[in-house]
């Protein structure tokens, strides 16, 4: 069995077939064009260009050729703990960390997600392992983890789709779509492969925008809605008691999709809801905090869009602030909208008073937009903290895994 692209999860899904008895190789196919004659059947990405040589010689030779999401789902097989998959154009590492942490309070749960493997403990998390991408082949080591931990749930992002290996599969979102394979395909295409692939008894949950049959729906017009202070569940209404600090707008998807998949595994609603006392918002996702008296609003996040940093600024107000942009390109595939950013940027200099673009690319706009320059997101912070005193509004506005 042939495995393309040893950048994006060839080798673990390569590596699990070889223990489990199948012949299999990993193989690099953007910079060389490997021999695909010994092999019966080839295993592809989604993401990848029908023009890439490797596919195109694998249809010449008449291989057949399987997505890495369909590999995977084959290779997971049986397993002792329920599994939640959850992919979407927007919102999914939101939905993720709220589901893990509504079932955490009856349940032993691990999460995968872009913030790493964790698990989590009546609403707190701590971190398994770090440095792992949310491309399918990664599952294979989030299952083994959830079975070491004895866990009673794994709640996984995963990229680009679902691998059919699900006891529920979240669509958080099909909104923004956008072309993907060279340009062939529709990311939403690739997306809804976790409907084909998904099992008889698997539960399907979904944003009430993807205009999908399922058992469960959120947003507006779902099952699950959040109309400020409150969810609406079904005809039946309940406070939301979360804390103070959140911003309701920037979690509100977020936490009607984790509801709405934990009622579909069967959570009493009044506990789902108890849950998320006190939540005051996750880490780099429009989370408020204070750093030495200067008021933090920090939504560095590997799903940032210019949108996202927009709203960032207009929770700044009564006060200097500091505008730390851009993006973390070592850590990021898919860069920040460069000319929309900078667009965003100079109908909005004035309100700004001390601006940092981070990224190589953001870098030959700092003269123009008066601003000072950082390679990455920690050296942006190390800047800005040296110009925000106490009083001031720090807006943390950087494209990157945290």
């Amino acid at each position: 069995m042939a495995v393309l692209d040893s950048i994006h999860g060839a080798g673990i899904i390569a590596s699990r077939l070889r223990e489990i008895g199948i012949d299999a190789e990993a193989l690099e196919v953007y910079h060389s064009n490997p021999g695909l004659e010994r092999f019966s059947l080839v295993v592809a990405p989604v993401h990848l260009s029908p023009q890439n040589r490797s596919l195109l010689e694998a249809r010449r030779l008449g291989k057949k050729v399987i997505s890495h999401h369909r590999a995977v789902g084959m290779i997971l097989g049986e397993r002792e703990f329920r599994a939640v998959e959850i992919t979407g154009t927007r919102g999914k590492t939101t939905t993720a960390l709220l589901l893990a942490q509504i079932l955490s309070h009856e349940m032993r749960v691990v999460s995968h997600t872009t913030s790493g493997i964790e698990l989590w403990n009546r609403g707190k998390r701590s971190l398994i392992r770090s440095g792992l991408s949310i491309t399918p082949g990664n599952l294979i080591a989030a299952h083994q983890v959830a079975s070491r931990e004895r866990t009673d749930v794994l709640v996984s992002e995963v990229s680009l789709g679902g691998t059919g290996a699900f006891d529920a599969g979240v669509v958080t979102s099909l909104t923004g779509d956008y072309l993907i394979a060279g340009g062939t395909m529709w990311a939403s295409t690739a997306k809804l492969q976790m409907l084909s692939l998904s099992g008889p008894d698997a539960r399907i949950v979904a944003n009430a925008d993807a205009k999908l049959s399922a058992d469960v729906t959120f947003g507006d017009g779902g099952d699950v809605r959040i109309h400020g202070g409150s969810v609406g569940i079904r005809g039946e209404s309940f406070p939301l008691p979360t804390g103070e600090m959140l911003d309701p707008q920037a979690y509100s998807e977020g936490i009607a999709g984790a509801l709405a998949t934990a009622i579909s595994m069967g959570v009493d609603l009044q506990d789902a809801v108890e849950a998320l006392r006190g939540f005051e918002g996750f880490k780099g996702r429009m989370s408020r905090y204070q750093l030495d008296g200067v008021n933090v609003i920090d939504n560095s996040n590997s799903g940032l869009k210019v949108s996202g940093i927009e709203r960032a600024l207009d929770l700044a107000s009564g006060g200097r602030i500091c505008l730390v942009a851009g993006e973390d390109a070592e850590s990021v595939c898919e860069g920040i909208d460069v000319g929309a950013l900078v667009k965003m940027i100079e109908s909005r200099r004035d309100e700004i008073n001390e601006l940092v673009l981070v990224g190589r690319r953001l870098h030959p706009y700092a003269p123009q937009l008066r601003g000072r320059t950082a390679r990455n997101f920690q050296e942006g912070l190390e800047v800005a903290r040296r110009h925000t005193f106490p009083g001031d509004h720090l807006v943390l506005c950087v494209k990157c895994f945290r």
